[in-house]
């Protein structure tokens, strides 16, 4: 008796482990992993280019290099009449106010919350974001930069780059806001 319930117990223990999901991630996860990987790295990547202290050279070229040719960047903003309004800006043009913004003031931009998506070849990252005259001041601005991808033969391209600021009227959702901003953590 005591055999069968042996030969029972194990036989039970070997079809819940056929019938168990794989620990290992399948061919597509795996991909899907290496390009969420390569999508976080240049919006990492792109905050760390705009950034810098008053009078700091940026690597504008490494900027473009993350561009698809064609890429534009867009601010969306809230107007006195409270509708919304946007700019655009080709890569070019916002390197020109980027140089021309960086000789008066320091600049810099960190990300706080980031999701990425991706699906075949397009991708997008929704990055929260802090923006401050110099690294650890007080932010004089946050909201929310919208990175959309495109896989290439080169790789992930930015095609566009979409941002909006937080107002009195819009703030930030709690889960776009990182835990170790000031009032909103331990």
């Amino acid at each position: 008796m005591r055999a069968m319930r042996t030969i029972a117990f194990a036989t039970s223990l070997a079809l819940a482990a056929c019938a168990a999901p794989s620990k290992s991630p399948s061919p597509a996860a795996a991909v899907a992993d290496a390009d969420r990987d390569a999508i976080l790295r240049i919006t990492t990547d792109v905050y760390a280019i705009v950034s810098g202290a008053k009078g700091q050279a940026r690597d504008w070229d490494r900027l473009r290099g993350h561009f698809v040719d064609g890429g534009r960047m867009l601010v969306s903003m809230q107007l006195p009449t409270g509708r919304y309004g946007a700019s655009t800006f080709s890569v070019e043009e916002f390197v020109a106010m980027g140089t021309a913004n960086s000789e008066q003031r320091g600049f810099v931009e960190a990300p706080m919350v980031t999701r990425i998506e991706t699906f075949g070849g397009v991708g997008h990252a929704f990055s929260s974001y802090t923006a401050r005259e110099t690294a650890g001041a007080v932010p004089f601005a946050r909201g929310v930069n919208s990175f959309q991808f495109v896989l290439t033969a080169k790789g992930w391209r930015i095609a566009s780059i979409a941002w909006s600021e937080e107002t009195k009227t819009l703030p930030l959702p709690l889960d776009l806001v990182a835990a170790t901003e000031p009032g909103n953590g331990p």
